[in-house]
């Protein structure tokens, strides 16, 4: 089937659910997770109007008239616009082929469970405490999927074995707080609605530079989401 009409089958799917998970029409198109939120992407840019809710049962569904109204005078106060000064990360790191990305959702609890069994071998960790903030920088795009998970360090030197140092230059960036579940499907969306979000207020995401997810601990309800804008 050519990508154009499985695109309108799927936009004819989604008025005819109004409520679904990624998961559950790349099931129903036999397509991959990463294929059908790409479908989705594509069908926001259309002007369909997809809304992403956050949290364990999230998913997509599609706003009333009232319901964007609301979206747009909240808009403002669900995004932030801040500059982040030089950032320095020491962790561990996971590269993929960006075809392999769902590889990924296996690899990434072992590697944060490594850190956090080998957190007392980072120096200069910023605001050490006895709950540090974890920090991932993620850089997806094409041919390469690349994942830090790691601490902001003070400084780059004296580094463990097998763990990388990443230097963030001074970048603005949009921020917003995603509640609920940590899993990758619940933040992808997240990370989708802040694309909507960037695109009503004629903001460009750049695609060069790393977005940043901080949180307190591994599997936190809160994730503060940094995309890096032009």
């Amino acid at each position: 089937m050519p990508k154009t009409e499985r695109i309108l089958n799927v936009m004819q799917r989604v008025y005819e659910r109004q409520n679904f998970t990624v998961g559950e029409l790349a099931e129903e198109f036999s397509v991959s997770y990463r294929t059908m939120l790409r479908y989705l992407h594509e069908l926001s840019r259309l002007g369909v109007p997809l809304y992403a809710n956050e949290g364990k049962n999230g998913g997509y569904s599609i706003l009333t008239s009232r319901q964007k109204r609301e979206r747009s005078e909240q808009t403002n106060e669900t995004i932030q616009r801040i500059i982040k000064p030089r950032t320095l990360i020491v962790g561990l790191e996971m590269k993929l082929p960006f075809t392999a990305y769902y590889m990924s959702q296996t690899l990434k609890p072992r590697l944060w469970q490594e850190l956090q069994n080998r957190m007392e071998e980072i120096p200069y960790i910023r605001h050490k405490t006895p709950n540090p903030l974890y920090i991932a920088a993620v850089l997806n795009r094409q041919p390469i999927y690349h994942y830090v998970a790691g601490f902001e360090v003070s400084t780059i030197r004296d580094m463990p074995e097998r763990m990388v140092g990443l230097t963030l230059p001074t970048q603005e960036y949009a921020m917003y707080t995603h509640e609920g579940h940590s899993e990758r499907e619940d933040t992808d969306q997240s990370y989708s609605y802040v694309l909507q979000l960037l695109k009503q207020r004629g903001l460009m995401p750049n695609p060069e530079r790393y977005s940043l997810e901080l949180r307190t601990t591994v599997h936190a309800s809160k994730t503060q989401i940094y995309i890096p804008i032009t």
